[in-house]
């Protein structure tokens, strides 16, 4: 039973500190919008919990937009989410 209870708290432990790592890997990145190949489909804006994307309608499509850079933590959750391959993720400047 000890057996069970050391692997789950390894396992436990791998998973905290493979995020900490995520994050510290990805500090001065930041999210970029691809114009061309966004669709509209608002999946990534939903998903992105610090609110950093935003729709934005120009006079030929409508289209994501990076309206808070500063807020994004490059975390990622947003590029899992979109289909066209339209977010990236770039050095800040």
């Amino acid at each position: 039973m000890n057996v069970v209870y050391i692997s789950i708290g390894i396992v436990v432990l791998l998973w905290i500190f493979g995020n900490l790592h995520r994050r510290r890997k990805n500090r001065n990145k930041v999210i970029c919008v691809v114009e061309s190949n966004c669709s509209g489909c608002q999946c990534c804006v939903k998903r992105c919990t610090r609110h950093v994307l935003e729709m934005v309608t120009d006079e030929t499509k409508i289209h994501v937009a990076v309206k808070y850079p500063y807020k994004c933590t490059a975390c990622g959750d947003c590029l899992g989410k979109c289909k066209f391959n339209a977010l990236k993720l770039v050095e800040r400047i």
